[in-house]
């Protein structure tokens, strides 16, 4: 299929999503760089945490590039001035934060910096750093309000001030799906830990390129420590899967979920739990447009069948790819992308998610309705034909 139309539409499309608010507004916060907003409509005209990443990957190599390190100078503001990330740059957010993707933004922002030859960009990152290792444990390991999400076993939970299961479940990026019984404050999320332990990978990283070992290894214990939790409490051997544990109950919660591939995309997943949940769930949740977010329907939730959703695209094919299952993610990215290309031919404009079962067929709006624009699913359509073109 050619992509041209779709990416030269991607391309137009980027100024018309960018934002400059230095001050606040009404109940906007003014953040010190320009950032870019999922949608250009009524809705969504502010800067969002986890939407900023995948955003931020159709970025890389475009002009728009600078946008990356800005976003995640953003972030960091947030932070220094409210002692967390919240879901986005509304006052009314502050109670909750989002998937805590700071980090890999900060990486995306540093290569962008280092291809560009700036000759700050390693004081820039140990800045960036050192702040998301402040907001990795004030935050993500808080035990007691504001932040009491550091609960059982050394795993954390998805968490908002106010103890609502509802708004926990806004924190996870998944507002609102199938996941969870609705008890959202009572689970252990997959995405989340495979979240946080990626996190302290990237600090541990980060202290190995400045030659400081010491600190390194003792972030590399951290996530061991976390990855052997992980496969005991959410990896379920019987169904070769991985879910959300339920500690209240000391059960793990079977409701199959595009989750299932963050542990592959963060690297935790042994080889033969990758290989056995390839086996057998890649097969369930590939539909004709795509990779569905849940194998359950229900009305109202947009996080779930039949709908497709980029960031989780993403991550299902780029767990894919680590652990050599290339033909697999590339057929992933293929699909994903023909869906949007199809669409995008039909109605002039990019989405916030697919019906992927029935492509072209209305997807589940939720609770926002269907929202075009769209900043994640530009970027991630931009970076899949970037990856299959190389390929």
């Amino acid at each position: 299929m050619d992509y041209t139309p779709t990416l030269d539409y991607i391309a137009a499309y980027w100024p018309r999503l960018v934002r400059r608010q230095p001050r606040d507004q009404g109940t906007l916060i003014g953040l010190p760089q320009p950032y870019v907003v999922p949608s250009d409509g009524a809705m969504f005209n502010e800067m969002y945490y986890w939407d900023s990443y995948f955003t931020a990957l159709g970025l890389v190599e475009t002009e728009q590039e600078p946008l990356i390190a800005g976003m995640a100078e953003n972030m960091a503001y947030l932070y220094r001035r409210f002692g967390v990330i919240p879901n986005a740059s509304r006052y009314y957010f502050l109670s909750r934060s989002q998937p805590p993707f700071s980090t890999a933004m900060i990486r995306l922002a540093y290569a962008a910096k280092t291809r560009a030859g700036d000759p700050q960009a390693d004081r820039w990152l140990a800045r960036q750093m050192r702040l998301a290792e402040a907001e990795h444990a004030t935050v993500w390991l808080g035990t007691q309000q504001p932040h009491a999400r550091l609960v059982h076993a050394g795993l954390s939970r998805y968490f908002d001030i106010n103890f609502l299961d509802i708004l926990a479940s806004c924190e996870s990026g998944w507002d609102h799906s199938t996941r969870c019984d609705e008890r959202w404050l009572d689970h252990l999320p997959v995405d989340l830990n495979s979240i946080l332990y990626a996190r302290e990978g990237d600090f541990a990283w980060f202290h190995e390129k400045r030659g400081e070992h010491e600190q390194a290894a003792a972030w590399q214990a951290r996530a061991a420590t976390r990855a052997a939790t992980m496969r005991d409490l959410l990896w379920d051997e019987a169904q070769g899967c991985f879910f959300d544990y339920d500690y209240r109950n000391g059960q793990r919660t079977p409701h199959p979920s595009l989750a299932a591939f963050y542990p592959l995309w963060a690297g935790w997943a042994t080889p033969d739990q990758a290989a056995r949940f390839v086996a057998a769930w890649l097969p369930r949740f590939t539909q004709p447009g795509g990779l569905v977010t849940t194998l359950e329907e229900r009305v109202g939730r947009q996080w779930a069948w039949p709908n497709g959703w980029a960031p989780l695209q993403w991550i299902a094919a780029t767990g894919l790819e680590r652990y050599g299952y290339a033909a697999e993610a590339q057929r992933v990215m293929r699909v994903w992308c023909d869906t949007c290309a199809t669409v995008f031919a039909e109605t002039g404009t990019m989405w916030e998610k697919y019906n992927v079962v029935a492509p072209g067929a209305h997807a589940e709006g939720g609770v926002y309705g269907m929202v075009t624009g769209f900043g994640w699913t530009n970027g991630v359509f931009r970076d899949f034909t970037r990856r299959l073109a190389s390929a």
